[in-house]
């Protein structure tokens, strides 16, 4: 079987269980709380970790498509430069969201 197939069943899978549990949770229940700084840098990161984990993966299987003409390391590369980038400029807005008065 196919390894894009498995990711794309286990995605829907994911997407098919989230959409029935937001709808089990009743409004005078749920929480009015929002995610606090903590939490949501930490979701960041767990969303910057599974993009390292799948990189060389990714970078192997386009290396191998006909039109494209660069190596994989080329293309792990320039996906480390771009993660680079997002947490480079997801730290500064932290920091100057943080040194911002609530006035």
């Amino acid at each position: 079987m196919d390894t894009g197939l498995i990711v794309a069943i286990i995605a829907a899978v994911i997407a098919i269980a989230a959409v029935f549990y937001a709808r089990s949770v009743k409004p005078e229940t749920a929480s009015n709380n929002t995610l606090s700084f903590g939490q949501a840098l930490g979701a960041g990161i767990v969303g910057l970790a599974i993009l390292l984990l799948a990189m060389p993966w990714a970078a192997g299987a386009i290396s191998v498509l006909s039109f494209i003409k660069s190596t994989d390391f080329a293309i792990l590369s320039g996906a480390v430069y771009a993660l680079g980038i997002l947490a480079l400029l997801g730290g500064l807005a932290l920091v100057i969201f943080r040194n911002t008065s609530e006035g």
